[in-house]
């Protein structure tokens, strides 16, 4: 028998929670930025303003920075598991501390979503 086997699987599955949401998270930055790009051809933009300067709209630059910001979360995720892992296997008590990795994606993706609100209002 695994000791401490419920702590490990709970550790276990939160981290492929994360791995979801880290993927979920790219998924839908490629969506976005391909799809900025499908709404200039269908609305028959010219030529200049699909090869000038600002290639980028911002549904594909907000999908660009959502799938960097999947990417990184990725090594993160991996960090807090072996380091819950690592506090399972000790034999110390560890008080409960505020989730740095949870406290990040919840700002950069509400801050995302803003982005998202401010774009639709203005397009």
């Amino acid at each position: 028998m695994i000791p401490r086997y419920s702590d490990h699987a709970a550790n276990e599955r939160t981290f492929l929670a994360w791995v979801r949401t880290a993927l979920a998270i790219i998924v839908f930055g490629c969506f976005l930025a391909k799809f900025d790009l499908f709404l200039r051809l269908v609305a028959h933009l010219p030529a200049s303003h699909l090869t000038g300067s600002s290639t980028h709209g911002p549904a594909s630059v907000l999908g660009i920075v959502l799938t960097g910001i999947g990417t990184m979360l990725l090594p993160a995720a991996l960090w807090h598991y072996q380091a819950v892992r690592k506090a399972i296997l000790s034999e110390d008590t560890h008080a409960v501390g505020v989730n740095p990795l949870g406290i990040f994606l919840v700002c950069v993706l509400g801050a995302a979503g803003v982005c998202a609100f401010v774009m639709l209002l203005t397009t």
